[in-house]
C-alpha cells in the first residue's frame, strides 16, 4: 500500500464535509493512523467545524474506532460532548436513526454520561428492537446512568439474558437506578452462578434503602449456603443499619435465621444487641445451637455490669454451650463473675467437675489464674490436667503457671508422664470457629485420634494431599470457602471412598444435606455435637473404635 497523500487527505476530508458525505468522511478518518501528528489534527479541526449533524457522528466513530488518536488528542471527546449538550435534539435524531454500530454505540452511551432523560424512550425502543448484544448492552448502561425508574423492568429482562456480559451490564444498571424495584428485581435473580450472585449481593449492599437492607436480611434464609454466608458478611459491612433487622429477627421461629442474626450481631459488637439476646437467652430456647451462639454474641460485646447473666451458661447441659458461655465470661471477668463460679464448683459433684474442665478446655486463662487457689477449683483442675487433658492444652496452662509464678502446680503437672500413644486414626477438623475447634481438639484426643485443625478451608485444602486424612468434619457455613464448597474440590482428587468427609451443621439447615450429598460428603453429624456422637460417626465410616 502506496504512502498517503497527506495534502490529498486534508483536501479530501473538506470536500466530504462540504458536501455533506459521511460515508466518504468515515473512510478518510480511519486512516488518520497513516499520517503524521499536525495532519491528524488538522483533519480533525476540520470535522469540528462540521455542522452538529454531521461533526457528532464523526466523532463519534474516530472515539469507537482509533483510541490512540483519542489518546493523543482528548479534547475530541469534548468537543462532542460540547456540540451535544449545545443541541441534544441532534443526538436524539442520531440515536432513532440507523448508522454503523461503532458510532452509535459511543453516541448511546454518551447519553448516559449527559444523563439526557429525553433519551429515555428512544433507548428502551432500542432494547425492543436491537439484536446487536454491543447496542442492547450500550442501551442499558446509558439507562442505568439516567437513572430511568421507568426503565428497571425492561433492563431486568437482560438479567436472564444467555450473554453473560448483557446481564453483568445489567445488574450494574440496577444498581445504578438503585431503587426499590430495582433490589427486588436483583434478588430475583439470585440463585444461579456464583461469580454473579456474588456481583448482585455486592450491588444491593452498595444501595443505601430500607429495600436493600431488608432483601440481605431476607437471603439469610436462602437455600444457598454461599449466599447466606454472603449475606452475614454484608451486613456486618453495613454496620450500625443492620442491627435492627438483626433484633428483630431474634424473634422469629426459624432457628437457622435466628443463629445467624446472632453470629451478625457478635461482629457488629453494637451494644443495644445485649438485651434482646439476654431476652433470648431468659426464653430458654430449647435449640442449643441457638444458646451456643447466643453465648458467643455476648463474649464479643461490651457487656459491662451485666456479664454476671453469663454465668448460668455454665450450667448449660451441652458441652459446647457451656464453652461459648466460659469464653464470654472469659472476655468479661469480674469479681461478681469470679463469686458466681465459686459458688458453682463448691459441691465438687459432676457438675462442678463439668465446669472446671469446661474453663480449662476453653484456654479462659483469667478464669483459671483467679481460681488456682481456691481448693475447690485446684484440685480437679490439676488432676485433669495432667490425666485427661490435651497435651497442647496441659502445655499452655504450664506456662500460665510458670509465668505466674505458681512453680510448684507447673512441675505437678510436668511430672505426669503423658501417654503419647499415637491415634490410629488421623482426623482433619474445619470450621472458622476457634472455639469449636477448641472442642474437637479435646474431643478427638480423647477419642484417642490424632487431630490437625483448620480455621480457613484453604489452609485445609493445602493440607490434604500432603498429609492424607483418614477422614475430615468440615463446617458448612464458613466465609470464603463453604463445606460444600471444600467436598467439590476435595472429590476432584479423592473419591467418597478413600477420603471420608462428614458435613458438621445445625439440625435445622436440612435444605442444604441435598446439595451437600450431591457435592460428595459421606454422612452429616448435627452440631451441637458431643464425644460420643464423633465417636459414633468415626465408627460407622472408618470403623474405628477408641482404644
Amino acid at each position: 500500500m502506496g504512502k498517503i497523500n497527506e495534502q490529498h487527505l486534508l483536501d479530501e476530508i473538506r470536500y466530504d464535509i462540504e458536501h455533506k458525505d459521511i460515508i466518504k468522511a468515515r473512510l478518510v478518518l480511519a486512516e488518520l493512523d497513516s499520517v503524521g501528528l499536525e495532519t491528524q489534527k488538522k483533519a480533525l479541526f476540520e470535522v469540528s467545524r462540521a455542522e452538529d449533524q454531521l461533526c457528532i457522528p464523526l466523532l463519534a466513530g474516530v472515539i469507537g474506532n482509533n483510541m490512540a488518536i483519542v489518546e493523543t488528542f482528548p479534547q475530541i471527546k469534548e468537543t462532542m460532548v460540547s456540540k451535544i449538550l449545545d443541541n441534544p435534539d441532534v443526538l436524539l435524531e442520531l440515536l432513532s436513526g440507523r448508522g454503523d454500530t461503532i458510532s452509535r454505540m459511543i453516541l448511546i452511551e454518551t447519553a448516559g454520561e449527559i444523563q439526557l432523560n429525553n433519551a429515555t424512550e428512544i433507548l428502551l425502543d432500542i432494547l425492543k428492537k436491537e439484536s446487536d448484544p454491543v447496542l442492547i448492552g450500550s442501551a442499558v448502561a446509558s439507562l442505568g446512568m439516567i437513572g430511568e425508574p421507568e426503565a428497571v423492568e425492561a433492563i431486568s429482562e437482560f438479567l436472564y439474558s444467555n450473554s453473560r456480559d448483557l446481564v453483568i451490564c445489567a445488574v450494574n444498571a440496577l444498581g445504578q437506578i438503585g431503587n426499590g424495584a430495582a433490589v427486588n428485581k436483583l434478588y430475583d435473580r439470585l440463585g444461579g452462578e456464583t461469580d454473579l450472585d456474588m456481583l448482585i449481593l455486592d450491588t444491593i449492599a452498595g444501595l443505601q434503602i430500607n429495600e436493600a437492607y431488608e432483601r440481605l436480611n431476607d437471603i439469610l434464609s436462602s437455600e444457598f449456603v454461599h449466599l447466606r454466608t454472603a449475606a452475614k458478611k454484608k451486613l456486618v459491612e453495613i454496620g450500625s443499619m443492620s442491627v435492627r433487622y438483626m433484633i428483630k429477627n431474634l424473634s422469629q421461629k426459624d432457628k437457622d435465621i435466628i443463629i445467624h442474626s446472632l453470629n451478625v450481631l457478635g461482629d457488629l459488637g453494637d451494644s443495644s444487641a445485649i438485651p434482646p439476646i439476654r431476652k433470648l437467652l431468659f426464653s430458654h430456647p430449647d435449640d442449643p445451637n441457638i444458646r451456643f451462639a447466643a453465648y458467643e454474641a455476648l463474649g464479643r460485646l461490651p457487656l459491662d455490669k451485666g456479664a454476671f447473666t453469663l454465668a448460668s451458661g455454665l450450667e448449660d447441659p451441652v458441652d459446647n454451650v457451656r464453652s461459648a458461655a466460659a469464653r464470654a465470661i472469659e472476655r468479661n471477668y469480674n469479681t461478681v463473675l469470679s463469686g458466681g463460679i465459686k459458688n458453682m464448683i463448691k459441691s465438687g459433684d459432676v457438675h462442678a467437675l463439668n465446669i472446671i474442665t469446661t474453663i480449662i478446655d476453653a484456654q479462659c486463662e483469667n478464669i483459671f489464674i483467679d481460681l488456682i487457689e481456691d481448693d475447690a477449683f485446684k484440685n480437679p483442675a490439676i488432676q485433669y490436667l495432667m490425666k485427661k487433658a490435651h497435651p497442647d492444652v496441659k502445655a499452655g496452662y504450664y506456662r500460665l503457671l510458670k509465668d505466674s509464678g505458681i512453680d510448684e502446680l507447673a512441675e505437678k503437672i510436668a511430672s505426669e508422664k503423658d501417654k503419647k500413644a499415637k491415634g490410629k486414626l488421623k482426623v482433619f477438623a474445619v470450621d472458622d470457629s476457634r472455639m469449636i475447634l477448641n472442642i474437637y481438639r479435646s474431643v478427638l484426643h480423647n477419642l484417642g485420634c490424632d487431630s490437625l485443625l483448620f480455621e480457613f478451608p484453604a489452609r485445609a485444602l493445602e493440607s490434604v494431599k500432603k498429609e492424607k486424612p483418614d477422614i475430615i468434619l468440615t463446617d458448612l457455613n464458613m466465609p470464603d470457602i463453604s463445606g460444600i464448597e471444600l467436598t467439590k474440590e476435595i472429590r476432584k482428587s479423592f473419591s467418597k471412598e478413600r477420603m471420608p468427609i462428614v458435613m458438621v451443621t445445625t439440625q435445622d439447615e436440612s435444605k442444604d444435606y441435598e446439595e451437600a450429598h450431591r457435592a460428595g460428603i459421606n454422612d452429616i453429624l448435627r452440631k451441637p455435637f458431643t464425644e460420643s456422637m464423633v465417636g459414633d460417626i468415626l465408627k460407622k465410616i472408618t470403623g474405628y473404635v477408641k482404644p
